[in-house]
């Protein structure tokens, strides 16, 4: 696959000392490659750093949502597949969580032609107890409620390292009824619509330490997930 058929989406909060590293970095391993930061109304330097690296690159763009009514992850991660001109897209963390090394066997599921692509969490370096627990009581609330609803249970529903076709995609993006736009789990939200037919492939990485910054993991997003839930 050509790189330049695919965006990379990073959706970013406060994210300056790690986002004009990581786009270095992504653009060493694969220059051709589209990237695409949805910056929610950062109150550091992240946007001016996007903005700079734009014109370094070409081919690095910045959606500003500074001026967006709703804020949070799911809402900048739908922004940003609506507004994705390739073929492909790849969500990425902007901390350096999701390794930009394995944006390669994602783009081996995308050679299968899968129609969602998902980085399934093989091995995270170190997570505090009860962040461990959250996210084991997430991923088993989740598998359920997907049971239910008789669709495909991947075994990393939870994860933020993902990616498909963005016409496949974007259908479920602009259902305003299927997201709940202030939670932080877009990949669940389209689980639980996701039609049975159409294709999943999964890779393994290794979910890495935040190297900057703080989490944007709060009571508002674990209460918004409950609420998707149901």
């Amino acid at each position: 696959m050509d790189y330049s058929d695919i965006t990379v989406i990073i959706p970013t909060l406060n994210e300056e000392q790690n986002i004009g590293r990581l786009i270095d970095r992504i653009k060493e391993l694969y220059p051709p490659i589209r990237i695409l930061v949805v910056d929610d109304g950062s109150k550091d330097a992240t946007a001016q750093i996007v903005i700079d690296k734009s014109k370094q690159y070409g081919n690095v763009k910045l959606l500003d949502r500074k001026s967006e009514e709703i804020k949070g992850l799911t809402i900048s991660i739908r922004d940003g597949i609506l507004n994705t001109e390739t073929e492909w897209f790849l969500i990425m963390d902007g901390d350096f969580q999701h390794p930009p090394e394995y944006i390669d066997d994602a783009i081996k599921c995308m050679d299968e032609n899968a129609d969602l692509v998902i980085g399934r969490r093989d091995k995270i370096e170190e997570w505090p107890f009860t962040r461990k627990m959250i996210s084991i009581g997430a991923q088993a609330l989740g598998k359920i409620s997907l049971f239910i609803r008789r669709k495909q249970i991947p075994k990393d529903i939870m994860s933020g390292f993902f990616g498909g076709k963005t016409e496949v995609l974007r259908a479920f993006a602009k259902n305003d009824k299927i997201l709940e736009f202030k939670g932080y789990k877009f990949l669940f939200d389209i689980l639980k619509v996701f039609p049975k037919d159409k294709k999943i492939c999964e890779f393994g990485y290794v979910f890495r330490n935040r190297e900057y910054g703080t989490s944007k993991i709060g009571k508002k997003q674990i209460i918004a997930f409950l609420k998707s839930l149901f």
